[in-house]
């Protein structure tokens, strides 16, 4: 047996435990997390149409999805 970086017994060529290894998957996923945030931030493009959207939520520029079905069915452009 040998102790992992908790000080936690092991057995002997097993570095981790299942507990290491699941906060290794939860920080993984955060750090992709912030990465994919910061691609968004950087890209001017985006920021542009995430501020337009936002714009026209707050001055009501908005539909819900039930009557953005509808239109689509109106114009032919969307089947069930």
């Amino acid at each position: 047996m040998q102790n992992n970086s908790q000080g936690e017994s092991v057995p002997k060529g097993m570095l981790l435990t299942d507990e290491d290894r699941a906060l290794l998957l939860r920080v993984s996923n955060l750090l992709e997390e912030l990465i994919e945030t910061l691609e968004v931030l950087e890209d001017e493009e985006t920021m542009k149409a995430i501020k337009k959207a936002e714009e026209d939520v707050k001055t009501e520029r908005v539909r819900d999805y039930d009557e953005f079905l509808r239109s689509r069915r109106r114009l032919g452009g969307y089947r069930l």
